[in-house]
């Protein structure tokens, strides 16, 4: 079966509702495009999440186009990364395993295995779904690019969760990647990375929520982004697009139901739009509150 259609279904969703169209980012030329300067082995890797991920402790995000960004250090235990995002449909795998979106065991592991010379001190997570495009370029790029630029980072591997995220990934990296920085997006919703036309993309056709893989399938995780990191690699053109072999499920029934929640008639499962934290758990948010009281 062909990818989901995400832009589609999203106007045949908001049509359904009476919302005016979203006006989805169609990227009028080509992306900047710059070779690794060095082995992939060589190199240091900053990692982005737009889940909407924060450390148990930290601020969860809300989510009025909230444009900040959390840094979390390498060695955090996966078990300690939280979610809030906007749409929370999205999170129920990533809530129970963070590398479904945040895949920070899996690049651990091939730090340890030496298929990158090292990881950021610091990687870092965002909630990308901002419908504001304007707000993105002028408040989540410009700190994102100077929390890289921190960082000494040589390479940057982005990793979205929701059909906008995806958006918010392929923009980051068009600026990026004119930096210098070279860079690859990690996605799912195939027809929205090819609209924002990234420098490099690695696509898998799972359900959104799973960009880096099933919850607790350590294997696969780490199968989807070593393949990821080889096409950052490898690539030797603008535009270059990875397709991951790997499948859902063996009948796609996961597709049908998409299309049937997220199209025309579907419930709009987006949460109030305020500037109020929303934090996972209530503990969260206890923790945050003793931080900031400190």
């Amino acid at each position: 079966m062909e990818p989901i259609a995400y832009m589609q279904l999203t106007r045949e969703l908001y049509a359904s509702h009476g919302y005016a169209p979203y006006g989805w980012r169609q990227a009028d030329s080509p992306p900047p495009f710059v070779r690794l300067a060095k082995p992939l082995s060589e190199c240091r890797l900053g990692m982005l999440g737009t889940a909407g991920a924060y450390v148990m402790g930290q601020v969860a995000y809300y989510y009025k186009d909230d444009t900040s960004y959390r840094a979390i250090p390498k060695d955090t235990p996966s078990e300690r990364i939280h979610f809030s995002h906007i749409t929370e449909n999205y999170l129920p795998d990533p809530r129970r395993d963070a590398n479904c979106v945040f895949p920070i065991d899996a690049l651990r592991a091939l730090e340890a295995e030496g298929v990158i010379g090292s990881l950021a001190d610091n990687l870092f997570s965002c909630m990308g779904g901002v419908y504001s495009q304007r707000r993105v370029e002028a408040e989540l790029i410009p700190a994102l690019t100077a929390a890289f630029q921190a960082e000494r980072v040589d390479a940057v591997l982005l990793v979205p969760m929701c059909p906008v995220c995806h958006q918010t990934v392929c923009m980051i990296a068009r600026h990026l990647e004119g930096l210098g920085i070279p860079t690859i997006c990690m996605g799912s919703a195939f027809d929205i990375l090819k609209a924002g036309r990234p420098p490099r993309a690695s696509f898998v056709d799972f359900p959104l929520g799973h960009s880096s893989g099933k919850p607790f399938d350590r294997a696969g995780q780490i199968g989807l982004v070593r393949r990821a990191l080889a096409g950052l690699e490898s690539a030797c053109e603008p535009e270059s697009f990875f397709i991951a072999p790997d499948q859902w499920d063996a009948d796609e029934q996961w597709k049908a139901d998409t299309r049937k929640k997220e199209g025309a008639g579907g419930e709009d499962q987006r949460k109030p739009r305020d500037t109020v934290p929303q934090y996972q758990t209530d503990e969260d948010r206890k923790l945050a509150e003793a931080a900031l009281a400190v």
